[in-house]
């Protein structure tokens, strides 16, 4: 009987041991790496055609392949600007592609060896931009020479690999073999072989895998155990971008617009300045383009500026788009508007012995961006060289992502933010004009793309009464000064309280007809937005507008700028 027992004691340790070394069997390709390579057929999805190349910038895939022109590459003049940075500007209606440099812009015509300088024509060997079907191409080896890219060309499939963007690039070396994977999982298949020693250029890092692109363009997932240090690019090569200077003062900016819309409001700056402390440039909106082919109007006045310079204050004329008889699209897409546009207006300024000009063109959508873009690249070029300061008003961030502030920051000398309208006009609640957190955020989120010390933070010298009706739901409101505001809460015995979470007086009556709201400007909000000029080491502020503060706010304002 013992034997018995013995034997079937046996017999189910056997089966255990069976199973249990069926289960590991079974889960051993889990813990086991593929040895499987994956096909690379069609694996950048573009097919090139005869004498045309892949491109691959930094592991993205261009749509449009680079074609061959007598031994040189050439690129979509739109792919360029949108995967390299290019500067080159096409202008398809008037046959013409313009790029700017610091100090000049050059203009060449398709198809055409050669292009126009400030200086006279400079020859070349092959035509710079060349035209296909609809579109135009530029030169790679052209573009090479002002731009931080380069490029190596591979066979099967025909391919030009691109490091660009060399600051933002990180390479890093392999320090050991290993494989470049389909995913971030030993088990994914293997897109190639990486040995010891290699250079690869990272695309994502995480925190067990990083994916990167190989020198010859392919990309996937290789463990971070195999990587050796990063480090950027930029660091070890000759960046060909041209040096942009700019026009910097060496103390903090404060800056206060002084609306007009006539030619007599000029009369108006004694006035506007009686209380003012604390002050060291103005800004009057003398400037507005009358149509599409950019003709300007102006109300600049010389003695206006010699006042003001006799008072001790920088002048910064503005520029806007306000009237209703331009589209800003046609009028910034058309090379020989932005031209006479930038004419009239240094001319202006220069005639009245301006010292910087104010652009604030508004309601820039994101077809028109390229092209305002452009605009801005060309007004810096006659600001620089007339040694004309040249200031930028952009809405928040939150509000305006495509307005391509990397690029003003390169070739202007100061980012104003317009840091209100958080709720506005048409809004479908209310609010405050520019609480703290907006403010802060706005701020944040620029210098995440320019200096700053070429940041100004613009401040609000107004506010709104916001009122809902009951019954109906309807909501209206209204502008407001500081001292239009602070009367209206006297009269109408608002209830008032800070809150700090806002940085600011919040006003409230609440009535059988209607709740009236104010989050009030006043200088114990402004004392709190200042505060965050120090904060970030900002170059200044600015206020909209002159005529709207409470006299108390300047003391404020001299004792934190």
């Amino acid at each position: 009987m013992r034997k018995k027992l013995t034997v079937a004691g046996m017999i189910v340790c056997l089966v255990i041991v069976l199973c249990i070394i069926g289960l590991m069997t079974d889960s051993l390709p889990q813990f086991t790496p593929a040895d499987r390579y994956r096909d690379l057929a069609g694996y950048f999805e573009v097919e090139p055609g005869e004498g045309e190349a892949v491109m691959v910038v930094n592991g993205e895939v261009s749509g449009i392949p680079a074609w061959q022109v007598d031994g040189r590459w050439y690129l979509d003049c739109e792919e360029a600007a949108s995967m390299l940075g290019s500067r080159m500007y096409a202008d398809y209606n008037e046959n013409v592609a313009v790029f700017t440099v610091p100090q000049d812009i050059y203009r060449f015509v398709p198809d055409v060896t050669g292009y126009d300088t400030r200086m006279g024509r400079v020859d070349t060997e092959q035509a710079v931009i060349i035209s296909r079907g609809e579109k135009w191409g530029v030169s790679l080896d052209y573009l090479s020479e002002y731009t931080d890219f380069s490029y190596t060309y591979y066979e099967d499939p025909s391919r030009l690999v691109m490091l660009a963007d060399w600051s933002e690039l990180t390479v890093c070396p392999v320090k050991k073999d290993c494989r470049l994977r389909d995913e971030a999982d030993k088990r994914a298949e293997i897109v190639e072989a990486l040995d010891a020693g290699a250079q690869v250029y990272v695309l994502e890092k995480g925190d067990e895998w990083t994916r990167v692109m190989a020198a010859d363009g392919y990309s996937g997932y290789v463990e971070n155990a195999s990587l050796g240090e990063g480090s950027l690019y930029g660091e070890t090569q000759q960046s060909r971008v041209p040096e942009y200077t700019h026009i910097i003062r060496d103390y903090k900016i404060s800056l206060g617009w002084h609306q007009m819309t006539t030619q007599e409001h000029n009369a108006t700056l004694e006035e506007r300045l009686a209380n003012v402390q604390g002050l060291n440039v103005i800004s009057p909106t003398w400037f507005t383009v009358a149509d599409n082919s950019g003709n300007l109007t102006s109300i600049a006045s010389v003695e206006y500026v010699n006042a003001a310079h006799a008072k001790g204050l920088e002048v910064w004329g503005l520029i806007d788009n306000f009237s209703d008889s331009v589209d800003t699209l046609k009028l910034l897409s058309s090379t020989s508007a932005r031209t006479n546009l930038i004419n009239q207006l240094i001319s202006a300024a220069l005639g009245c012995g301006l010292d910087g000009i104010n652009l604030d063109f508004e309601s820039i959508t994101e077809d028109r961006a390229p092209h305002y873009l452009q605009f801005v690249r060309e007004l810096s070029v006659s600001c620089r060289n007339n040694r004309l300061l040249f200031s930028i008003d952009d809405p928040v961030p939150q509000f305006s992502g495509h307005y391509g502030r990397r690029e003003q920051a390169l070739v202007a000398d100061y980012v104003i933010i317009m840091g209100y309208d958080e709720h506005y006009s048409g809004s479908e609640e209310a609010g405050s004009n520019a609480s703290l957190p907006f403010v802060e955020q706005a701020i944040q989120d620029t210098l995440k793309e320019v200096p700053a010390s070429r940041v100004i933070n613009a401040m609000p010298f107004y506010t709104r009464l916001w009122t809902e009706t009951y019954g109906t739901g309807e909501l209206t409101s209204e502008a407001m000064g500081m001292d239009e505001a602070a009367a209206y809460v006297s009269e109408h015995q608002m209830e008032t309280y800070w809150d700090a979470s806002l940085g600011q007086n919040v006003a409230e009556r609440d009535s059988e007809e209607a709740l009236c709201q104010i989050w009030l400007e006043d200088t114990s909000s402004l004392a709190e937005k200042l505060k965050l000029i120090d904060k970030y080491q900002l170059a200044g502020g600015a206020f909209w507008k002159l005529g709207f503060e409470n006299a108390a706010v300047w003391a404020t304002v001299q004792e934190y700028l």
